[in-house]
């Protein structure tokens, strides 16, 4: 059973490592460091983070700004862990348990994906995003209205 949490500051060593593996870092070559995120995101009152685990062992990281009632959201799963269906559970159960998590008023969600990362396009259809439009840098914006789900 997948159990979702904030993120703590001893659990950065395990975000890091993550990071310096090709197949994340490709998607989110924004961080660059991950104690100065996780800084940043902690000193933010509108940026949480999650990290996702399953029998003790951390799965997934889970980030979500929300600016104006809309939610922006991206997350990362485990190197290790690609390709074994983790993403769309995890991100079922955090909408799911998005009210209990987050005491924020959310109208919809976004999420901004790069065209290249199918796997991920996959994930948040399944879940039931809907692709809005592809922006001039070519990533597929979707987006998930709480009130039709």
């Amino acid at each position: 059973m997948y159990i979702i949490n904030e993120i703590k500051k001893e659990d950065g060593d395990i975000f890091a490592s993550w990071l310096e593996q090709e197949s994340i870092y490709k998607w989110l070559g924004g961080i660059e460091d991950w104690y100065k995120y996780f800084e940043y995101a902690n000193s933010n009152q509108e940026h949480f983070l999650f990290k996702a685990s399953l029998d003790d062992k951390i799965i997934a990281k889970i980030a979500i700004e929300i600016i104006d009632e809309i939610g922006y959201i991206s997350y990362m799963i485990n190197p290790g862990e690609h390709n074994k269906g983790h993403g769309k559970k995890i991100l079922k159960l955090f909408l799911r348990d998005m009210n209990r998590l987050i005491d924020r008023k959310i109208k919809r969600i976004e999420a901004g994906i790069d065209a290249d990362n199918a796997a991920s396009r996959r994930c948040f259809e399944s879940c039931g995003f809907k692709l809005k439009e592809i922006d001039e840098d070519g990533f597929m914006d979707y987006i998930y209205n709480i009130e039709d789900n």
